[in-house]
């Protein structure tokens, strides 16, 4: 049977495993190339349709072939050198999505689902909804705000392949303005930016203090609002929180819809090492697992390197077999950094207490005397600036009150800090004591 056919009845076969939209976008641009009796090659147009296929659906493609030519191959893709670069898009010749990060690999819980949630909803659409523009994903880091950026724009061009997405970072966007500026490539910069479907921005805390990357970025958040294009940003903390952005900014990243992204709970840390193992093959069992959850609590990104420790303690030791006297040997180091930086809101009620020499349970009282008041939101506001989990509802809850009221309290702080470097120097004291091993 000659390739042609062999290909024909292979995409015939992948025609009724896939949707119309997955197929008319990543399957039917490929082209059989040729093949031996150990390999086939495939080519593509294109690098986002390379990456496509080798994440999602190289072993759908190998089965089909295997299905039509009763021989399991493996499978090469490569991208067709027939199109001249300079004629190729620019957004196409740079990948700026890692095609490794999609909502399947993505694992939902408690702590992220409402960000989830609003996140799988702006990739569905192709015309953005004004609540959801911009999408505001706020949260510490390693809580996997940036797998999320990624996903959307997976998903995105999966579903709409003909159109343009972004992701960049506020570092790269400075130095891309900033090297525009001085090769005199202002213009080509805009394009880049303000003609895309969806632009997506990961750490937008670090355009603090850079007022000519805020000015660009102003100007370019209005021209694709205004154009009805999607925006989607991210930063470790809420915009009325960032330091030294402008206003106008930060009223424009607040326009939209702003999510919390919090540390995953335990029955979510359960499931990220369940999955992560099974990505390295291991067979762990279920008290095991649970051991590791109890003892890496802080995000996901020490989940992960929980899990390639093991996997290399276990390359060590020249076994396959996962105990919990390994396990525990090769996270000794992660968990003695958790124990070191335990630290609760009781903790840092307990030491501000001390610090103004207050009985014990004086800020979580009723009381409002000025005695009382100042040290309460002292505490609020390291809460807000040291614990793993810093949203509002969390301190108000530690404090027996209203997320409102601990919103306040940190405001007050904030503003107060503007004007009095004796509260710092006293913030930065207690800090120190309540870090203090």
């Amino acid at each position: 049977m000659e390739l042609e056919q062999i290909w024909e009845k292979a995409v015939a076969l992948l025609a009724d495993e896939i949707s119309a939209v997955s197929f008319n976008s990543w399957i039917k641009p490929i082209k059989a190339v040729s093949m031996t009796d150990a390999k086939v090659v495939l080519c593509v147009p294109f690098g986002v349709n390379r990456n496509m296929i080798m994440t999602k659906y190289f072993s759908l493609i190998e089965s089909c072939l295997e299905m039509v030519t009763s021989k399991k191959r493996t499978i090469e893709v490569i991208v067709s050198e027939d199109m001249e670069e300079e004629n190729r898009d620019p957004l196409q010749k740079e990948s700026t999505l890692n095609p490794r990060y999609n909502f399947d690999n993505f694992i939902k819980g408690k702590s992220n689902e409402m960000a989830y949630v609003a996140a799988l909803a702006v990739a569905e659409t192709d015309s953005p909804s004004k609540a959801y523009n911009p999408l505001f994903l706020y949260g510490g880091s390693g809580l996997g705000k940036t797998h999320m950026l990624h996903a959307i724009g997976n998903y995105y061009l999966e579903n709409y392949p003909k159109r343009k997405v972004l992701y960049t970072t506020s570092e790269k966007f400075t130095y891309e303005l900033v090297t525009a500026i001085r090769e005199k490539t202002n213009q080509e910069f805009r394009n880049k930016y303000r003609k895309v479907d969806l632009l997506l921005i990961d750490d937008v805390q670090f355009f603090a203090g850079r007022e000519l990357a805020q000015e660009e970025l102003f100007h370019t958040f209005n021209a694709l609002y205004d154009s009805d294009k999607q925006i989607v940003l991210t930063s470790d903390r809420l915009p009325t929180e960032i330091p030294q952005i402008e206003e106008r900014i930060r009223t424009r990243f607040s326009s939209g819809l702003s999510v919390d992204v919090q540390p995953p709970e335990y029955e979510t840390r359960m499931a990220i090492l369940k999955s992560k193992l099974q990505a390295e093959y291991l067979q762990v069992d279920d008290d095991i697992v649970a051991f590791i959850a109890e003892n890496v609590k802080s995000n996901v990104r020490e989940l992960e390197g929980a899990v390639k420790r093991i996997v290399l303690y276990a390359g060590i030791k020249r076994t396959s077999l996962i105990t919990m006297d390994l396990v525990a040997e090769a996270i000794a180091d992660l968990m003695k950094n958790q124990q070191k930086r335990r630290i609760t809101p009781q903790v840092i009620i307990s030491e501000v207490e001390k610090y103004y020499m207050l009985p014990s349970g004086s800020l979580v009282s009723k009381k409002r005397s000025n005695d009382v008041v100042l040290p309460r939101q002292v505490a609020m506001y390291i809460c807000r600036e040291i614990l793993d989990d810093p949203s509002f509802p969390k301190i108000g809850e530690s404090f027996k009150r209203d997320h409102s009221t601990a919103m306040h309290g940190v405001g007050k702080v904030k503003k107060e800090l503007d004007e009095n470097s004796d509260l710092r120097s006293v913030i930065d004291e207690i800090i120190t004591n309540i870090k203090r091993d």
